[in-house]
């Protein structure tokens, strides 16, 4: 049976991926019939690699070629090898789904992303609850195909260092709602899904080692739901669970994070002047215009 659901993972730590995140993850896999497409994350760029369902290994020069450079390698946002083999090799694949290696699954996070895919649900009204009270239009409660699927972890939360100092790993409280039109959020890609049609949207943005990083999937997010709500398409959150093990050296991330945090104050309300930004738009520009198939 040819898989519909693509799994892309990044990772350099072959021992955690094969004793750990593997054996808590492939009775999912098997389920679910998944394409699993693993993205080898090496100290030099060129030799980065994807494999797929732990067979074939494929160099990013042979999938990418003279776009390699779209792929920020030695981050996370290194899973783009992933996206880009799903967008422009696998037409079969009308969902992806984004995970990390130090993570459980609570659940079945598969099936609750692709239900949550599955949804129409409002996005200029914002329910108070989990029942439409009175006075929600009716008009508005299918109003937008759901096609981005954030989820949510229990364990080590995704905070910024500054907080993490200040609170600490303890575990938090999420929202399970639909993103409202015109509304931000930071959505970390360790436990995302999304429909195909999103590829060309989904552009972690490029990491400067000792200058700006930390960002890749923040920034990405921004300009995705920008999208989202342009085509009047909407995001969900909380509706997909999986358990986050692994925390950052808060101290390390301290250090990687106070270039991110000074330009994401002003990025997100357009203000760009740092040069970096000429480069990312050039760069979203042209991951946007890949020939996806």
């Amino acid at each position: 049976m040819t898989s519909n659901i693509a799994v892309v993972l990044p990772s350099y730590r072959k021992d955690l991926y094969d004793k750990v995140f593997m054996p808590k993850w492939q009775e999912l896999f098997d389920k679910h019939n998944v394409t699993l497409l693993t993205v080898w994350d090496e100290e030099d760029p060129l030799k980065t690699t994807l494999q797929i369902n732990n067979k074939e290994k494929i160099n990013i020069k042979d999938i990418l070629g003279k776009d390699s450079d779209l792929v920020c390698n030695r981050y996370a946002g290194v899973r783009s090898l992933g996206l880009a083999y799903a967008g422009l090799n696998l037409p079969n694949v009308e969902y992806v789904i984004s995970l990390d290696d130090d993570l459980a699954p609570v659940g079945d996070p598969i099936q609750d992303h692709l239900d949550a895919l599955q949804m129409r649900v409002p996005v200029s009204w914002m329910p108070v609850g989990d029942q439409y009270t009175r006075g929600f239009p009716y008009g508005v409660r299918t109003e937008a195909e759901v096609v981005f699927s954030h989820g949510v972890w229990d364990g080590v939360p995704d905070f910024d260092a500054p907080t993490q100092l200040v609170k600490g790993t303890n575990p938090m409280n999420f929202y399970k709602m639909a993103i409202p039109k015109g509304v931000l959020t930071p959505m970390s890609y360790m436990n995302t899904a999304f429909k195909r049609k999103m590829i060309p949207y989904i552009f972690m943005c490029p990491q400067i080692r000792e200058y700006l990083e930390r960002c890749d999937d923040i920034w990405c997010s921004i300009e995705a739901k920008r999208v989202m709500d342009k085509k009047g398409w909407a995001a969900v959150t909380g509706y997909s669970r999986v358990y986050h093990e692994r925390a950052s050296n808060v101290f390390h991330s301290v250090v990687k994070e106070s270039r991110f945090i000074q330009l994401n104050e002003g990025y997100w309300k357009g203000e760009k002047d740092d040069p970096y930004f000429k480069m990312y738009d050039e760069r979203r520009l042209r991951w946007q215009n890949l020939k996806w198939v």
